[in-house]
This record gives structure tokens, sequence and C-alpha cells, in this order.
């Protein structure tokens, strides 16, 4: 006897009335905590199909099918103390960091990044916060703690932020890498390096706590905390050695938290169990006394025992590997710290004692020379009120000093090689000539110079970290004529970028009154050159009219007078660059050395006395001019000066004073608010206005994106069919619900989410329940559905009713009525209909009002902005994939 079996859900049937009595009302006001009644979900015949015999042969589509519904399927959420097994186990990396910085620094800032992360990890699993406020908690939480964990010492009072740490939490959220790489330890004492345990921790230990707590993938919640310890080994010294028993315990730990969150979940999810009895005089067995099942005790034994292994293969070599100096690697290693030029003294302070004390010592050969030509030790270009040094980086290009080992990059094949030897020079620097190729050492110490070789190719300049106390290198460059000022005539001189420093007072007066006259930024470099080289005595001893260094007071001595106007070619080139400078004209000081009189070809020996200084202005398309503002070094100043004797003169009557002409008046009338000495107001700043406005779109695109991708989702829903347009109400409930972080579970019907969902937004009862009995007159719809009219409700109003759908005893919450109106529609036999999908969307309009009446102002934009209904979109999309699937497996 075969018996025939509905397998749709009860909620989803449609029976005709003229075969099914119709049934008593039902009351239909369900509990908030109750779930639908199994029955309500689709039965499907225990017995195989007629003609199976045996398991069914596995094909690929079902072993993927297999796959996906592993990957698919529902894990427990782990506790919330799960947390605090994690930041046990981040105690390793938090311990890690500590010694490249010492002083606690590296510890304090990991942990509190670790704590503050965990902290915004609980949070988000308890309210189910979305993405968007969970990053943005994120990057509030790195702002405002950043200056109380990282940067205590420029904070106020040692932990409120400033506008100094944040600007310095921004810039260093990409340079405090390189920096904990390349600085000395302990790195403590510089600002920045801290932020890189303080993010480390603050972003890997939400990540672990997100995967952990909320997904309940114990496993990969664990992935975060091994790379924050690969960051803090990789960051760290590799002479310091991590305790070998210490790193075995750690991993002993990981492995038992694995084992503890696995049993835990399978307790939960109902794969295993806790037995245990307790007698009572009733002789009823409860469940008292707990502990764990026997179940498969031999498969848990083997599994335990290959775990176990494992996890020793892993630790013991990874143990070894951290415990010993000798055979570990960090990033120190591999990666060379950038040049800190302005770590070496600058040269010009060894010019006196070139032209003093070692004025007829050779200190370089050149093999060949060419007429007019010089050659070129070092260039400077910022003043710090005692120097004049050079740059590290520059806005206009220049990068500073880059390693090279023999060509250097950016520049053609040279047409000349020059051998220079140099003996007895100071400093790291390697003097060049022209536009140098490439440098090729050829001394006994060749290679180690050829690997600390660095150029500078904006300042023409190179040095080696090398021994440079006697160098012999080749040097294949380009020579070129001097530029001549017809040339420079044509070409714009570039605004200065160099930041200087403790400027000497009368620097800006003085330029300004030798280039009043001058139109040109040419006329106005060689105006003050040649004031400079014209008034000043030149005079390189060791005496009060003539003290070494370029200090403030040494420069504003100078410009007391013009006979106090004395020095050497530190002090009037130093002068010369300055007074660019404050005229915003690209200057530097170059110092060098060719012979008395210049170069007239073939080779030179060059001695102390020929070292020099001069100054380059730099002109557009990368030409450089040359200016001597040095005095010649036979104009000396005459210290003792005879004073002239008095002779007696015959008293001459004086002609009077011409009368002085009449003053000008001031005009009657002036602008009481006009300051005659205020400079003209600039114009807008439209550059900084498009930064911002760029910078405010950009931030705004992804949002406004957001909410244009929802609007139209839902304009497409509504204005679909009219089937279509009736389970697109639905959709966008369930879309409400998700980006609400209401709790949607995925494999029940339309009735039971709507009622879970009424349950968690504790909707009360709405009036309107459009289904009833058909009780009244029939009618048709505007596009020829049929309904009916009841005519039996109080006031004798008609209510749309389907027919074959019993009426309810009491009104339901909105989100039923409109999973009613979606099932209508693709159950019952024209059930769908314009006007029943207008009143489905009014339904989703007034819903809308209500979760946004009681939904505070940040929880409507969260909602707004939250992207959990296209996921929840995949979700489904994949779960009707694995049903479709399934249903084909069976059918076939």
């Amino acid at each position: 006897m075969t018996s025939s079996v509905d397998t749709k859900p009860r909620a989803q049937r449609v029976d005709s009335q003229a075969e099914t009595a119709p049934a008593p009302p039902v009351a239909t006001r369900a509990r908030a905590d109750a779930a639908p009644a199994a029955s309500a979900r689709p039965r499907v015949n225990d017995r195989p199909p007629a003609g199976s015999q045996g398991p069914r042969h596995k094909t690929t589509r079902s072993r993927l099918l297999t796959i996906t519904q592993r990957f698919a399927t529902y894990r427990s959420k782990l506790p919330i103390w799960s947390l605090l097994v994690l930041a046990l186990l981040f105690a390793g990396p938090i311990a890690a960091f500590e010694p490249v910085f010492g002083g606690g620094v590296g510890a304090i800032a990991a942990g509190a990044g670790v704590a503050c992360g965990l902290a915004i990890a609980g949070a988000s699993t308890y309210w189910r916060w979305d993405a968007l406020t969970t990053v943005l908690s994120l990057v509030v939480t790195y702002f405002l703690g950043g200056s109380a964990a990282a940067l205590r010492s420029e904070a106020l009072f040692g932990f409120l932020p400033t506008g100094q740490t944040l600007q310095v939490m921004v810039l260093g959220s990409f340079r405090a890498w390189k920096d904990l790489l390349t600085l000395t330890p302990p790195v403590s004492v510089y600002s920045g390096p801290a932020l890189v345990p303080w993010m480390s921790g603050l972003i890997l230990a939400l990540v672990a706590g997100l995967i952990t707590a909320r997904a309940g993938r114990a496993v990969l919640g664990s992935i975060p905390v091994v790379v924050m310890a690969v960051i803090a080994v990789f960051f760290g010294l590799a002479h310091y050695p991590l305790p070998l028993a210490l790193v075995l315990a750690w991993w002993a730990l990981l492995v038992a938290w694995w084992a503890s969150a696995a049993q835990y979940q399978r307790i939960t999810l109902g794969q295993d169990v806790l037995v245990g009895r307790r007698s009572s005089p009733g002789g009823e067995a409860t469940v008292g006394r707990r502990s764990r099942s026997t179940v498969y005790v031999g498969r848990r034994a083997v599994g335990a025992i290959l775990v176990l292994a494992a996890s020793v293969a892993v630790a013991m070599p990874a143990a070894a590997f951290l415990g010993s100096p000798r055979g570990r690697i960090v990033g120190r290693d591999l990666i060379h710290p950038p040049l800190d030029v302005q770590a070496y003294p600058s040269p010009m302070s060894s010019f006196r004692h070139y032209t003093t004390d070692l004025k007829d010592e050779t200190l370089l050969t050149v093999s060949d020379l060419p007429e007019n030509q010089r050659v070129r030790i070092a260039a400077m270009d910022v003043y710090d009120g005692t120097t004049f040094g050079m740059s590290q980086k520059r806005g206009d290009g220049h990068t500073g000093y880059i390693q090279v080992q023999t060509t250097i990059p950016g520049r053609s094949q040279g047409a000349s090689v020059v051998t220079l030897t140099t003996t007895g020079l100071s400093g790291p620097w390697v003097p060049v000539l022209g536009t140098p190729s490439q440098i090729a050492f050829t001394g006994a110490q060749s290679s180690e110079q050829k690997d600390g070789l660095h150029v500078d190719t904006w300042a023409n300049a190179a040095l080696t970290t090398g021994p440079t106390g006697s160098m012999s290198y080749n040097v294949t460059t380009d020579f070129v004529a001097p530029v001549r000022d017809e040339e420079l005539a044509n070409l714009v001189a570039l605004s200065s970028t160099s930041e200087d420093k403790n400027v000497p007072d009368g620097v800006a007066e003085k330029a300004a009154e030798l280039t009043q006259n001058a139109s040109t930024p040419l006329a106005a470099a060689r105006a003050i050159e040649h004031y400079l080289a014209t008034n000043g005595y030149y005079l390189n001893e060791n005496t009060r009219f003539s003290r070494p260094g370029v200090r403030t007071d040494r420069l504003e001595r100078m410009l007391t007078s013009d006979e106090n106007l004395i020095g050497d070619d530190q002090q009037y080139t130093a002068l010369m660059a300055l007074m660019l400078h404050q005229l915003g004209i690209n200057a530097r000081v170059v110092m060098g050395a060719y012979p008395e009189g210049g170069s007239q070809g073939g080779a030179a020996t060059l001695r102390g006395s020929d070292i020099r200084a001069w100054v380059e202005v730099e002109f557009s398309g990368g030409v450089w001019g040359v200016f001597d503002p040095t005095p010649p070094r036979d104009h000396v100043p005459q210290t003792q000066v005879p004073k002239p004797r008095s002779v007696p003169r015959p008293q001459v009557l004086q002609p009077p004073e011409p009368p002085e002409p009449p003053a000008e008046m001031p005009p009657p009338t002036r602008d009481q608010n006009a300051d005659p000495l205020k400079p003209p107001e600039a114009g807008l700043p439209w550059g900084i206005i498009a930064g911002v406005s760029g910078a405010i779109l950009l931030l705004a695109l992804p949002p406004l994106a957001i909410l244009a991708f929802k609007a139209g989702r839902r304009r497409r829903r509504r204005r679909a069919a009219a089937g279509d347009a009736l389970v697109g109400s639905w959709d966008e409930v369930v879309d409400l619900a998700a980006d609400s972080g209401l709790r949607i579970e995925l494999g029940r019907t339309r009735q039971e989410t709507a009622w879970a969902l009424s349950s968690q937004w504790q909707l009360g009862e709405e009036p309107g329940d459009p289904f009833a009995l058909v009780t009244g007159e029939m009618r048709s719809g505007e596009d020829g559905s049929t309904s009916s009219s009841d005519r039996g409700d109080a006031g004798g109003r008609g209510r749309y009713v389907i027919d074959g759908w019993s009426r309810f005893g009491g009104d339901v919450p909105t989100p039923v009525v409109i999973a009613r109106f979606a099932d209508v529609a693709n159950f019952a036999s024209n059930g769908a209909s314009r006007d029943r999908a207008r009143a489905a969307w009014a339904q989703v309009g007034q819903l809308r009002d209500q979760v946004s009446k009681r939904a505070g102002f940040f929880a409507r934009v969260r909602r707004a902005l939250s992207l959990r209904s296209l996921r929840m979109r995949r979700k489904l999309r994949l779960s009707a994939l694995i049903e479709r699937t399934m249903r084909e497996e069976i059918e076939r």
C-alpha cells in the first residue's frame, strides 16, 4: 500500500477549497522565544526510490557538493572567555618585542594593542557589529590610544593625544616599519618605532578575536598570534635568544587550546556527549557529575598522538632556531639602513685646516683636468645656525645619497676616463669632476670602498663608508663647458626648498638692499656676488677679525659694516647662499679644488691651498650657474692704520642751507582699517582647496556607492513584475534584518524566518492582516487577478483575502504579512497582482519606519552603510545551490 506524502511545508501548502474543508481559526500569536514546529520543515520519504539498489555511485558533482557543504556547515561561536586564552597566547609575541626597544616600551605598546584589539573583538561579537562599525572602532582606538601606548613622551600628560602625536601616528603607520629596522637599538629613544608593536597587537588581536569568538574557528584564529610572533622576531635582534623552554611551553598551550576548542564545539553541536549519573529516590537517571565521553577512544588516541608528533616536529626546529643567536636571521641582517649623511661633519669644517695647515701638502692628483673645470668634493644646501650641511631629502626630487657600487643609475656612459688619487682628505668624501657615470676603485682597499660607495645625483657628489685615508679610482665622466650669462638669462631660476634655521639677523634686509635694482634672479645673484667680492677682504688667519666657521654671530658681525666684511670662502659663500635663499632662489655651497687662476688642462696636482668653495644657483632644465663671491686672496685688510695728523685750517664762512621743500600732506581721507605695512593678501589657495575637496570626495565615495547600490536594488525590486515584486518585498525585509544585525538562520521557511525576525525586532501586533477565508464577494484586480472582499469585519470594511488561506485568530506582525504575500505569489493560483505588490511594499515602508524609530542616529547610519545584506545574499545563493544540487541527486 502506497501512501501519498505531501513534502511541502505547511506554511507554503495551498489546498483547493473543493477538496479540503476549511480549518478552524488557529491563533497565530507566537512567543518571542519559540521556534516553529519541526513539522513545518520539508519532509522527504525515508524509503529509497524504486529500482535503487545499494549505495549510489559518487560523482564529481557530489564530491564537490560535499566539500561545499563542509565549508557552509554552521559552527557554533566560542564563548567570550576564549578571548582570555588568546590574551595568554599573545603573551609570547608581546615579550618578544621588548629586547629591541628596552625600558618596557615595546612590551607596553604591544600589550596595549592586544588588550584593545581583543576588547573590540569582544564588543563586536557580543553586540554583533557589522564590518563598518568594527573598522571604525579600530581606527578611533588607534588614534586615541596610540599616544598613551606608543608616544607617551610626546603626549599631553603622558596619555592624551596632541596634534604632534596624531601627525606622528599618521606618518608612522608606514614609516615606523622602516625606522624599526634601520635605527640603532635600543629604539625606545626615538619617536615612532613603538607604533609597530601597537599596530601589530591592535590589528592582529582584533582579527584573532573575531575569527575565534565570532566565527568559532580556533585554529584559524591562532594564525594572527603566530604572525605577530613572526613580526616580533623579524624586527627583533639576532643576538637575543628566546628561552627554549618558554617557546615549547607556548606551543604546548597552543595545541591544548586547539583540542579544547574542538571538543567544546563538538559538544555544543551535539556531535559529542557528556555522560554521568546521579541516583534519585524515584529511580530516575539524570545528568550529574559530568565526564567526557569515551566514544571513539582508539581513533582519538591515534589522532592525539599524530597531532602531538606534528607539533613537536614544528616546535623543536622553531625553538632551536629562535633560541640560537648564531643561526637566526632577522630583518636587520637582510636590510641595509639608509645612509644618514647628517651624521658626518660638514666638509666645510675642515676648510681652514686645508688652506692653512696643509696649504703645501698634496691632497689630490688628477690625470687630466680640462680647462676651466673644477674638482667637486661635496655640496651643502641647508643652514642650521652653526654650519652649512647636507639635507637628507628634499621635496624637489632630491633623494639624498643612494648606494651604488660602480655605475651611477640614470646617467649615460661618459666619454672621458680620469684617474684620481687622494691622500690626507678628511671625511668620507670622494672627489669627482664633470658629470660622472662610473666610479671604479683600483687601490688596495678597493673592495671595501666599492661596497660603501654612495652618490647624490642632485648634488653631483659622492662618498664612501669604506676606508678613505688613501684612495685611487677611475672616474668615467662627461665634461660640460661653464654656462655663460647669455645662456642663463633665458632660463628661469628655481625656487628654494631649503629649510634654514637660525638665519643671522640682517641677511634678508641686506639681500633686499643689494638687489633692489635687479630685475631677474640672475641679476640679483650677480649683484650679491659683486658686492661681496668687491667690498670684502680675504683673511684666513685665526684672529679676532677672521674667526673660522659660519656661526650666526660670526655672519652677523660681517653684516654690520663694510669694514667688518672679512673672512674666507666659508663665510662669503654662506652669506651669498643665505641671501639667495631669503630671496626664494635655490642655491647651494660647493666645496672643491682647482689651481690658482683656473685649470689650464692636463695633469694637475692640487694642494691644500687649492681647496676652494663657490656658490651654484639652480635654473630650469637642471642647469647650474657658478658664482664666486670670495674676494681675491691678495685683497687682505690693513689691520694697523696710522692715525692722520691734525692740520689746522682757516675758518671759512659756510653758505646758508637751502630752504627745505614743503612736506607733502597725507590725503584727507584714508581707509582706517588698511595697514600700510601689511603685504597684499594672496589669492585663494586653490591647490589646498582642490586637495581637501579631493580627499573628502575620496572618503565619501564608498559610503555614497553603498547607498546608491542599495537604493538601486530596492528600486529594481519594486518595479519588477508583480510576482517578482512580491518576492522582492520579502527580500527587502531579509536585507533590512541583515543590515540591522539580526540573526537569520538558513534553511527555514519564510513564515519561520518572519516570526523569528519579529521576535528579535520586538514588534507588536500590527493591524491589516490581508489574509482571511473567502466569505465575501470576488473582485478583480487591476491586472486581472481575482481576490475577494470580506464584509464580516466591523464597520463593513473589506479586506483582501487569498483563496485557500484560513483566517488567523488575531492580527500578525508586519514581517509575517510580507512573508505571506511572497508565499502566495509563489504558491497560490493567481496570487500575484499589482495591487498586492503595492500593498506589500507599503508594508515594507511601514516596517522600515518602525525599525528606524526604535534605533538611534548612529544605528541608522550603521545600518544604511552595512554590507551584511550583500554577504547574506551570497549565503542564500550558496544554500539554494546546495538544495538544488541535492534535489537533482535525489531525482537521479
